[in-house]
Order: C-alpha cells, then sequence, then structure tokens
C-alpha cells in the first residue's frame, strides 16, 4: 500500500509541476508575442481600425506563436504572423484564400507588405532592428 501512495504522490506533484509551468510560460509567451506582432503590425502601418478578424494559437509543432488576420478591405488575402520566442523575431507570410486557413503564399500585391524578406528581429526591449530589404 505504501509503495502505491508513493507513486501516486510522485505523479500529483509531477502532473501540478507540469500544471505550474505551463501557466507561468504560456500566457507570458502569448502576451510577448502579441506585443512583438502588433509592434510589428505597426511598423507596417496597419489601420487597425479597419475591420479584421483575428485567430491567436500557439504552434506546438515548431512551438511558435502565431497570429493570423484576415482584413474586411482584403477578402482574399490572410496575413500570418509567428513569433519565434527563442530568436525574438517575427515573420510575415501572406496567403491568398478566401478562408482563415491554407492557400498559396504571395510575395506581392498586398496593402501591407513584409518589412524584409525572412525574419524580422527585435531587441531585448522589444524594439524592433529595422533592416532594409
Amino acid at each position: 500500500m505504501s509503495k502505491k501512495f508513493f507513486l501516486s504522490i510522485c505523479v500529483f506533484i509531477f502532473v501540478l509541476a507540469v500544471v505550474i509551468v505551463w501557466d507561468i510560460n504560456f500566457p507570458g509567451y502569448e502576451k510577448i508575442a502579441e506585443e512583438r506582432i502588433e509592434t510589428y503590425m505597426k511598423a507596417q502601418k496597419v489601420d487597425f481600425d479597419k475591420e479584421y478578424q483575428k485567430k491567436s494559437s500557439k504552434e506546438f509543432k515548431t512551438g511558435r506563436w502565431m497570429i493570423v488576420y484576415k482584413f474586411a478591405d482584403e477578402p482574399n488575402l490572410i496575413y500570418e504572423y509567428e513569433y519565434d520566442k527563442s530568436s525574438n523575431s517575427v515573420l510575415l507570410i501572406v496567403y491568398e484564400s478566401p478562408l482563415m486557413i491554407g492557400g498559396s503564399s504571395i510575395e506581392s500585391g498586398m496593402k501591407y507588405p513584409s518589412l524584409k524578406d525572412g525574419w524580422s528581429k527585435f531587441d531585448s526591449n522589444g524594439n524592433l532592428i529595422l533592416t532594409s530589404k
């Protein structure tokens, strides 16, 4: 009986530790990702007053935070912003699709083009490091 009790306590402590680590890291990651992506979008001069749809999620395969925007004035385009915590950078991929998922990526013709090819880095204070394309 004491062996089962000990095993139960170990499992309980393990689950509790996982929940605590998850609770501490997940909301913080979401907040930082939202701030970095919003900073990136402000540098793109995105008009937040216009109507848009937004879907936010963590990509568990890559460990990145992803926010997808669909603006009313560009109904066939999807702006997918990814934030990578390990490199403190944002990537924008624009897809041509009437849905909020999938589609083929495009590199021109959108109202809010990428600031540069590839990942855009941030400094430790959350400021976007702008370099020429």
